[in-house]
């Protein structure tokens, strides 16, 4: 856990009910939505997680909808932005309507990471995910299934991404950490960055015309 966590006042959850949420979070329950580049989605169970990823061809139906806050919301890709502290933050509660693949779990002697708190499930057949805002939902979940565009390059790896479309990208390797937007303004960027791990630099990719023309990996070893 990153230091300056521990300066952060405790947050404590209150829940609207259902039928208090914004009619735009209302009409979300029970519906199919998909899950950009797979996720992965992370699911806490007791003091473990497990991280599943979601192919581009199974749904998850959204069983229920929440809102909760103050509280801490876990952004970014790959743990490398700090949490963010948002006054209210939308919760959904997903059920895969499919096979999903098991990508890593951890198990941990104490309580689980604050901004996983009110997450927890009983089984990993539901897992609950915290976002920001709507813009936040929006970078990770689509409410329809993938174009005809990508649903011809699934189950054919590429290697290199060049030339494919910011959509086409968006769907088969998820949002970046950067910029941090809303769908519309991500697809017309020219640059996406994925924040690598200290001093072994980013994954950059550039876009011109909304295709990809370049990109550049973070270094590999020490």
């Amino acid at each position: 856990m990153r230091p300056w966590l521990t300066l952060l006042p405790l947050l404590v959850a209150c829940h609207a009910p259902a039928d208090t949420l914004p009619p735009e979070l209302a009409r979300l329950a029970g519906r199919d939505a998909w899950v950009y580049g797979g996720g992965p989605l992370r699911c806490v169970r007791g003091g473990s997680t497990t991280e599943f990823f979601i192919p581009l061809t199974t749904p998850v139906r959204v069983t229920q909808v929440e809102q909760t806050g103050p509280r801490l919301v876990e952004i970014g890709v790959d743990g490398h932005r700090p949490a963010q502290s948002v006054p209210q933050a939308i919760i959904l509660t997903l059920a895969p309507r499919g096979q999903v693949r098991w990508v890593s779990s951890s198990v941990g002697s104490g309580p689980v990471a604050r901004w996983w708190h009110g997450l927890e499930v009983k089984s990993c057949t539901a897992i609950r995910i915290a976002f920001t805002d709507l813009p936040h939902l929006n970078r990770t979940l689509s409410f329809t299934p993938p174009p005809a565009s990508v649903q011809r390059l699934i189950g054919h790896p590429r290697d290199s991404s060049v030339g494919l479309s910011a959509t086409q990208l968006l769907w088969l390797r998820g949002p970046p950490d950067e910029p941090l937007t809303d769908v519309e303004t991500l697809l017309r960027a020219t640059t996406w960055t994925v924040i690598g791990a200290p001093g072994r630099g980013d994954q950059v990719t550039i876009f011109r015309h909304g295709r990809v023309i370049q990109e550049t990996f973070p270094r590999m070893g020490p």
